[in-house]
């Protein structure tokens, strides 16, 4: 027996000992150190020279401790998944005592509309036909567009997928989008529905007739009704539509609510309203945060211009688009920092693409086309003919005429001209730019492309 066999049979007769309950045997004197052959042969592990009786008990300790160690991993794996459980019930109650939840649950609805449209988009594409030949409203929803008329809302995903059409039964319709959610509302009633692209999630009805409705792109929605009391009653929901909304109540002194528009942050929004002073209109924009109970800044017009347009341009400017002129309003203060007049031409449409802005104004002889930067600077201006109304995107300008579409740079540089025989209806800003004719819809491009 080698040295490292008799080491090996010391350690299990002291391990059958400490088992026993007896006391270890006294280890011989270590041998003398044998040095070893500089390439030793390979040895076959000899026979246990244990008795029968003593191999049984050295095998049964390790036979008990075999199934300790799953029952050990079952355990530690019990322990962290609890561990888990108990995290997220807290960061769930953090979640609801922050107001983040709804959000939270609102942006995964989102998400998994987003992915099935994706992997649905097999066989879709433009040209697509929408059976809507008069639209009342076209807007731009998460790359895709939701287009209505008098009856009829037509949904359609980015790829040019028909996602589904709704019957709303209002007598008055009309929509506000906010990314990739719109609500529907009538405007000769009290009832309205939020739709995400691909159901509806929330129906409402109000005590009193809806006025107007906005959304932020987070889905936070503000409902302007009438009122017994006051003037007018602003409430904003969250996105989950849960908890108490924030309530705002005007007097007659205060006006009533004919534009809204959110910031980025979703909390805080510009509010346009309109009273009668001294026999003559006058138009107020209001800056307002859902966070505060206290009114913020406002901003006093021209007595007798209407407000037309209102869009956050940046975190602290307002764009304010008058029929008689457009100023940009520091929300810090409700100071005007910006004015553009138009010296008299009467506003036909506007477009506002980020933080350009695209004015069709008509002049003695025939409309104009004026385009303007974030500080209401000009930089163009060129005659539009008889254009019928004008959209931009971040690059581009396009009017659309009573035959086609004319495509200018915001430096005023004519692109190009398409002629579609009809009149197209809209053009917007989707995942590409389309172009609406008579139920029609189609990617807007150069003649040649």
């Amino acid at each position: 027996m080698n040295r490292e066999e008799k080491e090996r049979l010391e350690r299990r007769r002291r391990m059958l000992a400490r088992e026993r309950g007896e006391a270890p045997p006294t280890p011989p004197p270590a041998a003398k150190q044998q040095p070893e052959r500089e390439h030793p042969a390979p040895e076959r592990s000899a026979p246990s020279t244990l008795p029968p009786k003593e191999q049984g008990a050295a095998a049964a300790p390790a036979a008990t401790l075999r199934p300790i160690s799953p029952i050990l991993r079952r355990r530690q794996r019990r322990r962290r998944i609890a561990v888990v459980l108990v995290v997220l019930i807290i960061a769930a109650i953090m979640a609801v005592g922050s107001g983040l939840l709804g959000t939270s649950i609102a942006m995964l609805g989102d998400m998994t509309d987003s992915i099935s449209l994706y992997l649905n988009r097999a066989g879709a594409g433009w040209p697509a036909n929408t059976g809507i030949r008069t639209p009342t409203q076209v807007e731009p929803l998460a790359g895709g567009f939701v287009e209505m008329d008098n009856e009829d809302v037509a949904v359609y995903s980015a790829y040019g997928a028909k996602i589904r059409t709704i019957q709303p039964g209002y007598a008055r319709p009309a929509l506000a989008v906010g990314n990739t959610r719109f609500v529907l509302y009538n405007r000769a009633g009290k009832e309205l529905t939020v739709q995400s692209r691909t159901r509806q999630l929330y129906a409402k009805s109000f005590n009193n007739a809806i006025m107007l409705c906005e959304m932020a792109q987070n889905g936070t929605l503000a409902v302007v009704t009438e009122s017994d009391r006051y003037a007018a009653e602003v409430m904003v929901y969250d996105a989950s539509f849960s908890g108490d909304p924030f309530t705002w109540k005007l007097t007659s002194t205060d006006g009533t609510p004919i534009a809204l528009s959110f910031a980025t942050d979703n909390h805080r929004f510009a509010a346009a309203t309109v009273a009668a002073r001294d026999g003559q209109l006058r138009t107020t924009v209001r800056m307002m945060n859902t966070n505060s109970d206290t009114a913020g800044p406002f901003y006093v017009a021209d007595t007798g211009s209407v407000i037309l347009k209102l869009k956050w341009i940046s975190s602290s400017r307002v764009l304010a688009v008058f029929d008689t002129y457009a100023a940009i309003i520091n929300v810090s203060d409700g100071t005007e920092s910006a004015r553009y007049d138009y010296g008299g031409a009467t506003l036909q449409n506007v477009s506002i693409s980020g933080r350009s802005t695209a004015l069709l104004l008509a002049v003695r002889g025939g409309d104009t086309l004026v385009t303007l930067d974030d500080s209401l600077n000009q930089l163009a201006s060129v005659a539009a003919g008889q254009a019928k109304s004008v959209s931009s995107t971040a690059t581009a300008v396009y009017l659309l005429t009573a035959s086609g579409v004319e495509s200018y740079g915001y430096d005023g540089t004519h692109n190009w001209s398409r002629d579609y025989g009809a009149a197209p209806q809209a053009v917007i800003n989707a995942r590409e730019t389309l172009v609406f004719i008579s139920g029609t819809v189609e990617v807007l491009n150069a003649p040649h492309e």
